[in-house]
């Protein structure tokens, strides 16, 4: 079955036809009120897998389109919950190509039998460029390896912002970066008394040709939340090539979401991914 998926053009990012998407909605029992797309998000090795006992279904997610502009604050995989992102459209016989924009929610998923996807096959005017393809797998793996910090450094960032408007006022800043890290001294819990040691990390796309004073002004910002808490920090910004696996492997991926603090939304406010 997964081979005939695989021969089919089934892979990871696939996007199905119209209605075959509107066919898989009204199975799901989701009726949208928005302009829609399915997309497959299950890994292309795993949708090629031909034992079913190990993997029967497809991972499908249930995309809003339409969107006028893309948020920063979701690009980059800067937000685990949401991602905006953009595929392409292939129109006039393929002679010509539109972007569309989308919203993916962490939380639409379905799981789809394979045996669903064997007599069809993926729309191949639309496609996922690899820049965004590969952001896109990288956001789908991120909500499983998100790094754990210590309990007592989210605890002192809440407390020290407990209605979150350093991290308000950060996030308004986070377009100008694709990514934010932190190595933490120690990593651990501490007692009163004691400070952590931050070394923050901001990242910006190789491509970038934007303005570096204000994305350090962004950096800076991110800076104030930690220093607000009490806690040494210094920056750097760097572009993505820039940065080697050595310090990656130093560094955590921060994401403000993640945090308990007393903001209360149903989607955290988040700055860092």
């Amino acid at each position: 079955m997964g081979s005939k998926l695989e021969d089919s053009g089934w892979r990871q990012g696939s996007i199905l036809k119209d209605e075959d998407a509107a066919e898989l909605a009204k199975l799901c029992g989701f009726e949208p009120e928005f302009e829609y797309y399915a997309v497959v998000s299950s890994q292309s090795c795993d949708i090629a897998n031909d034992n079913l006992e190990l993997e029967p279904n497809v991972e499908v997610y249930f995309v809003q389109g339409g969107l006028d502009s893309l948020n920063g604050n979701y690009r980059h995989n800067k937000n685990a919950r949401l991602l905006h992102t953009s595929f392409i459209q292939r129109v006039n016989s393929n002679s010509l190509s539109e972007e569309r924009l989308i919203e993916i929610k962490a939380f639409d998923k379905q799981f789809i039998a394979k045996a669903w996807f064997s007599e069809r096959s993926p729309d191949d005017t639309r496609l996922f460029e690899e820049y965004d393809l590969r952001h896109f797998s990288d956001w789908l793996a991120a909500r499983y390896s998100r790094p754990a910090l210590p309990s007592e450094f989210n605890r002192r960032i809440d407390a020290f912002d407990r209605k979150g408007k350093l991290r308000q006022k950060a996030k308004k800043a986070t377009n100008e970066l694709s990514g934010m890290y932190v190595e933490i001294h120690p990593f651990d819990e501490i007692a009163d008394g004691e400070h952590y040691r931050v070394n923050l990390l901001g990242t910006i796309p190789v491509d970038f040709d934007g303005d570096i004073g204000a994305a350090e002004s962004a950096l800076e910002k991110h800076a104030e939340v930690l220093r607000a808490a009490q806690m040494d920090v210094t920056i750097r910004l760097a572009r993505e090539d820039e940065i080697s696996i050595a310090v990656i492997r130093r560094f955590k991926r921060f994401y403000y979401d993640d945090l308990s603090y007393s903001a209360g939304t149903a989607l955290p406010v988040e700055v860092m991914k």
